[in-house]
């Protein structure tokens, strides 16, 4: 179940798309936001900030733009194993949609949370990956460092790394 907790808080804050673009074509449109019902003139497009989206107070809270795996899992109170009363959260209805939503979502959604789990598995089972440290850094320092370059985004083609090579990364096989 954590393999898929950490790809939902990853697409939360990091989505490479950052937008949706929908749009009216001929006719006008009805769009119905809370109790208010707006219409949308013809030949109009609308774009969803996905970012705000995904960190807005509302929906996540004032921890809205940290990081937080945890976020995902609810634990049930109850007797057994608590990995056995636990289940993945669903987000409000348009509060995340980092595949779209509707009619039109995407249909390898499911697929690449498949291969996302396989990946990882393969990847780290028998390896763990950390910050290359520089001269007398500490693990906590490096940490701080690879974080910062991970907050370091931007729009280029989709959302990435601005300077990845600021932390370059070690694998390491397990103890």
């Amino acid at each position: 179940m954590a393999n898929i907790q950490l790809q939902l808080e990853t697409l939360r804050l990091y989505d490479p798309l950052l937008s949706i673009v929908k749009g009216t074509v001929n006719q006008p449109a009805s769009l119905t936001i809370g109790k208010q019902t707006v219409t949308v003139p013809p030949h109009t497009r609308v774009i969803l900030n996905i970012n705000a989206l995904h960190c807005h107070p509302r929906y996540w809270g004032d921890d809205g733009l940290e990081w937080k795996p945890s976020r995902w899992i609810e634990t049930k109170s109850g007797d057994g194993p608590v990995h056995d009363r636990e289940h993945i959260i669903t987000a409000s209805h348009g509060a995340y949609i980092p595949w779209s939503e509707g009619n039109r979502s995407c249909p390898g959604k499911k697929f690449s949370q498949v291969e996302h789990v396989a990946v990882m598995v393969a990847m780290f089972r028998d390896h763990f990956v950390a910050p290359a440290r520089r001269n007398r850094e500490s693990e906590v320092a490096a940490r701080s460092r690879a974080l910062a370059t991970l907050k370091d985004t931007g729009m280029l083609l989709l959302l990435q790394m601005l300077h990845p090579e600021r932390t370059p990364l070690i694998w390491r096989k397990r103890a």
